[in-house]
């Protein structure tokens, strides 16, 4: 009898356990919080096995692509306390986030990569070539961290994106566009040189 109990109680039990149907997690969000200030990220930032789906051009190989991961460990990551109004203590706690490195050294980003790095982003690059980026968009050091990187991020993901070769339709309208100036500009010395004959009247020849 007790057997019979128990394994019916077990078959409702498999049975309620498969129809158990997960509701979306519900309560109050913080303005700060991480889904809010980065709806299209992925958390797991942090991870090596972090992958990000970007069309690469013809030119671009697997092992040319920027993964999307930073490795933090190889990041000179500063901590000093946020400026401000704020709460009791915006000026106490050391919540603002300053995140350095070199770029020519930083073997997780493309060498192509690095020189247009460089250029894209002057006025972070210090003289002895580290690129700083600083956040204290919130009141929360690991945010700002997190903040730091996706800025990282998304200047890395620039620099990597190589122009496409035009195609030969293309090529063919840039040369009819070449073709069209030149004539204009013929046109328009023609017109000056015909402009300044006329200002200077008939010659000697004329009369």
């Amino acid at each position: 009898m007790f057997s019979r109990l128990a394994t019916s109680g077990f078959r409702i039990y498999s049975s309620l356990r498969n129809t158990v149907v997960r509701l979306p997690a519900a309560g109050y969000q913080s303005q700060y919080s991480i889904e809010k200030l980065y709806p299209n990220s992925s958390l797991d930032f942090t991870s090596p096995n972090f992958k990000v789906h970007r069309q690469l051009t013809h030119t671009q190989t697997e092992n040319d692509k920027f993964s999307g991961y930073i490795p933090v460990d190889e990041l000179d990551v500063r901590y000093s306390r946020s400026s401000g109004p704020g709460g009791q203590n915006v000026n106490k706690v050391s919540t603002k986030v300053e995140v350095r490195f070199h770029v020519q050294s930083a073997s997780w980003i493309p060498d192509f990569a690095k020189e247009i790095l460089l250029q894209n982003e002057q006025t972070r690059i210090t003289k002895d070539g580290f690129l700083v980026v600083r956040s204290e968009k919130t009141r929360k050091q690991m945010l700002n961290q997190a903040d730091c990187l996706e800025k990282i991020r998304s200047m890395i993901w620039r620099a990597s994106i190589l122009p496409r070769e035009p195609t030969e339709e293309e090529i063919a309208i840039m040369e009819k566009r070449k073709s069209r100036a030149k004539q204009e500009i013929l046109r328009e010395k023609r017109a000056h040189s015909l402009k300044k004959r006329m200002r200077e009247g008939p010659g000697m020849n004329s009369l």
